[in-house]
């Protein structure tokens, strides 16, 4: 508990500017999230080299910086061309490279699945018009309110280990009050619109951010088991309290997702 002051302040922080890079849009936001994923890229290869493999990062770097850009100014189709050109070049320096081992080749092809393809979802919602704006804000406040609320009362109340095999403070309690806290998040995309004169409806955003945070913590989960699996406590040291960017988006990389299939069903 004794830096949940801190953790709590970095959380709205984080927040607000992602508030400001949403209004801002366009080469502001492509410009953010490319840094955030090749730096997600280099946190996750670390792990690896921590654990003895070397994976060829080059094109996925590279991909993870320019994907945004490309998904921009040129579109999707554009933005699909670039993950196979990456996926060809981590195949061909295989090839070519008779110290790269099987094990780094398939670290490096896990690198273009999380963290790329996933963040690559975030392409999906935010460039397109001011209900893609709203998509993109509610996955954040979903996956943002359940983890803090999670955090809270499970180290209030916690009792009931959740997972101890992979998160040993985690709690039972605090699963459920993350799922309360990831619905009561959808009042932050319900009231924001306003900014951009929507309208939109609060039960089904109640409703998407509720499942965001469901799916988050699924998010969560799966990163802990990653780092319990390398030995490490967190990914980076980016923002305090929270780690690394991993840290901090592994439960909207999740999400996000599932957010862009319900306003695409619900919004068109």
């Amino acid at each position: 508990m004794k830096d949940l002051p801190i953790r709590t302040l970095v959380a709205i922080v984080l927040i607000s500017l992602l508030t400001l890079v949403i209004w801002l849009g366009g080469i502001v936001q492509a410009a953010v999230l490319g840094l955030f994923a090749a730096i997600a890229v280099l946190e996750i290869n670390a792990v690896f080299r921590q654990k003895g493999t070397k994976p060829f990062i080059v094109p996925t770097v590279a991909l993870a910086a320019s994907l945004f850009f490309v998904l921009l100014f040129f579109g999707k189709e554009w933005m699909l061309l670039e993950c196979c050109i990456a996926f060809a070049a981590i195949a061909f320096e295989r090839v070519i490279n008779k110290s790269r081992t099987n094990d780094d080749l398939i670290a490096a092809v896990f690198l273009l699945l999380y963290p790329t393809a996933l963040m690559s979802c975030f392409g999906f919602i935010g460039f397109e018009g001011d209900v893609s704006r709203i998509a993109f804000l509610s996955v954040f406040a979903g996956v943002a309110m359940a983890d803090n609320t999670a955090y809270m009362i499970g180290s209030l109340i916690g009792k009931h280990k959740l997972c101890p095999s992979i998160s040993p403070k985690k709690s039972v309690e605090g699963a459920v009050a993350g799922l309360i806290g990831g619905a009561v998040g959808g009042l932050i995309p319900y009231f924001m619109q306003r900014l951009w004169g929507l309208e939109l409806p609060l039960w089904p955003l109640i409703a998407i951010c509720f499942f965001a945070g469901l799916v988050g913590q699924l998010g969560d989960l799966f990163a802990s088991s990653f780092k319990r699996w390398a030995g490490v406590k967190d990914f980076g040291k980016i923002f305090p309290g929270h780690g690394g960017i991993i840290d901090r988006l592994d439960s909207a990389m999740f999400a996000v997702p599932f957010v862009v299939l319900a306003f695409r069903i619900l919004f068109k």
